[in-house]
């Protein structure tokens, strides 16, 4: 018996790896954000030539709009880091005074544009260190494609020009990287409440 001992430990030690690790986490399946921040619509590209104030949206408008957006993910990998599939929709609007058509002048009459922008996107996070070594940096890269509709109002009506109406549908792709912080590091046990 005791020439076996070594084997009876190796079986034991084989028995206690195969046992699965158990946390005391809910299961990572899903994901949500909100988000806001400034979007410069492109329509000026196409203006490029003229002075930067003589061009459209510059000239009305002046500053970026304020975009909220939300988001939501199915994590359908996790192993080293997560992989996802999200999908966003946001919101944004900006006002300012139409031009007089013939002087280019700010006109007395208000204007509007809005936008509504929908993405299906690629999402990859590297939060291996955070879960397993408590390092609570999480870098994240996220692309895919985007369909936003786009209208202009005055007068609380949708703009007309050239007897069409000022809407329609604009798509393109979508790129960011960045650097999240994952907070349980801040308070563990408030961090397991919260999960509970």
């Amino acid at each position: 018996m005791q020439k076996h001992w070594p084997v009876a430990v190796a079986l034991v030690s084989l028995t206690a790896a195969a046992q699965p690790k158990v946390s005391g986490e809910s299961p990572r399946d899903m994901a949500f954000e909100f988000k806001m921040g400034a979007l410069t619509p492109l329509i000026d590209r196409s203006f490029a030539d003229l002075p930067e104030a003589s061009r459209p949206y510059q000239a009305v408008f002046g500053a970026p709009m304020l975009l909220a957006e939300v988001e939501i993910e199915r994590q359908f990998f996790q192993r080293v880091g997560s992989f996802a599939v999200g999908l966003s929709a946001g919101y944004a609007e900006k006002y300012g005074r139409a031009l007089e058509v013939n002087t280019g002048l700010p006109s007395s009459e208000g204007t509007s544009l809005h936008m509504l922008p929908l993405k299906l996107l690629a999402v990859y996070r590297f939060d291996w260190l955070a879960l397993t070594q408590g390092i609570p940096l999480v870098p994240y890269i996220k692309g895919g494609g985007v369909l936003t509709h786009w209208w202009s109002q005055k007068g609380g009506v949708t703009e007309v020009s050239d007897g069409q109406p000022a809407t329609g549908w604009a798509w393109g792709f979508a790129g960011v990287g960045g650097l999240a912080v994952q907070l349980d590091f801040i308070d563990y046990r408030l961090a397991r409440d919260f999960d509970t």
